[in-house]
Parts: C-alpha cells; structure tokens; sequence
C-alpha cells in the first residue's frame, strides 16, 4: 500500500513536470523551445543587469548567445570577463556547466532568452494555445490564459536583438535591463 501511494505521488509529480525543452512560465502557460527559422542565425552580446527580491544589489553579466536552428549556447561572464557559466541547448537539451546552485538558471534561461529575442512567430508556436503574446515595435506583452501579465518587455530598436530592452518576468518578480554591446 505505502509502494503503491509513493509511485502515485511520484506519478503525480512528474505528471506537472514540463517536457524536456519546455518551461512552465506559469500554473497554466508552457513555453516549448523552438528552433530558429530557416536562415536566421543570433549571434549576440550583451550587458545583462538583472534584479531580484532579496537582492537589492541585483547581478551584472555579459551574456554571449550564439544561436542556429535548434541550437544556442549562452556564455555568462562576470564584467572582468571570466566564465560565470556556459548554457548550451540542443533541440531542447539542456547542458550546464556553471555553479550548481545556479543550475535553476539553466532550465528557464532559454525561454527567457527566446521570449524576448526571437521573431514573434517562433514565440508563438512555443507557446501554450491559452497564451497570448501582444507585438508591437517597441515591445512585447505575454499574458496566461487568466489576463496575467507574465512578460512585459520596452526595446529601444524594434529588432529586440538590437539596443536596450527592459524585462519585468512577472512570475519571477525579476528585471532585466538588457543592452546590446558592439561586436
């Protein structure tokens, strides 16, 4: 009996889990990575100040993003230039070499990096079908199926890849301020 209601439980847990390359954003929205569409590539850096709750000082890297297709990889770097940690993503796959208490980062980081880079399209077909995801040139609004605000991005250029885009991820009660560095 006690096997039986322990497999349930764990039946039950791993039932809520997202699939592989998925990320829950919220109780009822998913977002499924997606791969590039044909011919566009991302190749990026970018000065990444984030803050947190419970953080007041918030957190300062530069994110390195090469992507293609299915594949990215993310290099954090602190602003002396050493290797924080190295993100990389394989038709959904995940590999994380980087601090193991920041490993979390590692599940959510490439939706978030998807979310506000890559064209609106691919953002959508990732997206649970109760989502809705508002584009306009000089941001992006992503909301669950209740009205939740879930993302709000303002960008300075309306290629989000190009100069400043400012994030508020509603459900991590985070925010980004996200500047372009010259290649």
């Amino acid at each position: 009996m006690k096997a039986a209601l322990a497999a349930a439980l764990l039946l039950g847990a791993c039932a809520s889990l997202p699939p592989p390359g998925c990320t829950a954003l919220s109780t009822t929205t998913r977002y499924c990575l997606q791969p590039l569409p044909a011919g566009h590539t991302v190749a990026v850096n970018q000065l990444v100040d984030m803050q947190f709750p419970g953080r007041p000082a918030g957190e300062r890297l530069v994110f390195a993003i090469d992507a293609t297709d299915a594949r990215m990889q993310i290099v954090g770097l602190n602003p002396l230039g050493q290797t924080v940690f190295r993100l990389g993503v394989n038709h959904g796959q995940t590999q994380w070499d980087g601090p193991p208490a920041a490993e979390a980062l590692a599940r959510q980081l490439p939706a978030l990096v998807q979310l506000m880079l890559w064209p609106a399209d691919s953002v959508r077909q990732g997206l649970s079908r109760d989502a809705a995801l508002r584009v306009a040139p000089d941001g992006r609004r992503l909301h669950d199926r209740d009205g939740t605000l879930l993302l709000d991005t303002r960008q300075s250029d309306p290629d989000p890849r190009l100069g400043q885009v400012d994030a508020v991820f509603t459900p991590l009660d985070a925010r980004w301020r996200v500047t372009r560095l010259a290649d």
